[in-house]
């Protein structure tokens, strides 16, 4: 059947997923919300109705809205559901296998013109959109977390997708009230490539010499960032930070080395926040930032705006971009070019 250009699919149902759904039907879209099995749909469903509730409690939200989002997204087991969607976006692990099954899938189930959208923060646009019959209506739409809070997403395209699906997806965000900022397809892509490279020079610059506490209140202190690299790890984890970091090394070199500094703490089961413990065990008193943490400061700040600078000298992304996209999604008070 021919796709309804408002009904939007939501393929995985965790938090990222059942986020990204609700954001639809609060906009009006009608939307399918698709797992492997009724556990995880109802499950997501449930984080769904949790998350408007939780915006009706403050004030941004009210409750007949909530009602009538929480009651436009619909559950599913099997991608037929997905058929009449004009767009779906993927919400799956963080692995390319998994994500090739999930394409392949939904080129065989979707009718020509839906526009495959994924989810991923970094893996290739290009690849996932080899896997299907329609590389051209293949695009990245990475919203940042939580999607009910944050106002950015990254409009991916990968070297096949079409101007039409770029314009497509953008006004797609849009309408969802969201900030879309255009990223050519890279490493990383935008917030994570300049955000990690910071993150990583201020590691290494501190070695074993600056007081981590003390770097970050200089980095608060001396900039747009609202927390320190250090903090920041501990709430990313330090899992997730090496595993992505390990990425751009790859791609990048070793001006995404960190020094060492990373994987000792995940081998010991350190992961940050989640673990109970990273670079700091609970909350931190920081005594007044040394010569030495303000190094870490500056170390910070100055790859931010060279990592930056390549982005734009790449064509990856504009000036007023880069800007954009560090304001709304790291929480800087101003972009790293400004």
């Amino acid at each position: 059947m021919p796709a309804d250009p408002m009904a939007v699919g939501v393929v995985g149902a965790g938090v990222m997923g059942a986020e990204i759904a609700l954001v639809a039907a609060l906009a009006g879209h009608p939307v399918v919300l698709r797992d492997v099995d009724p556990a995880r749909v109802d499950a997501g469903l449930a984080h769904a109705a949790s998350a408007a509730e939780r915006m009706v409690s403050r004030g941004r939200l009210d409750a007949s809205a909530r009602d009538a989002a929480v009651a436009a997204i619909a559950p599913a087991t099997a991608d037929d559901a997905l058929a009449g969607c004009g767009l779906v976006v993927e919400a799956v692990p963080e692995r390319m296998d998994v994500k090739e099954d999930v394409f392949r899938a939904l080129d065989a189930a979707l009718p020509p013109g839906a526009i495959l959208a994924s989810n991923t923060s970094g893996l290739s646009i290009t690849a996932l959109g080899r896997f299907t019959s329609r590389p051209d209506r293949v695009i990245g739409l990475h919203f940042f977390n939580p999607p009910v809070v944050m106002a950015l997403v990254e409009v991916i395209r990968g070297d096949d997708t079409s101007p039409a699906t770029v314009d497509a997806a953008t006004a797609f965000v849009s309408g969802l009230g969201k900030t879309p900022v255009a990223v050519a397809e890279c490493p990383g892509f935008l917030v994570n490539r300049v955000l990690v490279r910071a993150m990583t020079a201020a590691y290494a610059a501190a070695g074993d010499g600056a007081d981590r506490a003390a770097a970050d209140a200089a980095v608060v202190a001396g900039g747009p960032a609202p927390m320190g690299p250090f903090a920041l790890g501990d709430l990313v984890g330090l899992d997730t930070l090496d595993h992505i970091r390990r990425d751009l090394v790859g791609a990048y070199g070793d001006r995404f080395d960190d020094g060492g500094t990373v994987a000792p703490l995940v081998a010991a089961g350190r992961l940050g926040r989640k673990s109970g413990g990273g670079f700091f065990d609970g909350p931190v008193e920081s005594g007044a930032p040394g010569e030495a943490e303000q190094a870490v400061a500056d170390a910070y700040y100055a790859a931010a705006r060279d990592e930056a600078r390549r982005v734009v000298g790449e064509q990856v992304a504009s000036e007023d971009d880069v800007d954009v996209a560090l304001r709304l999604g790291a929480g800087w008070e101003r972009g790293p070019l400004t």
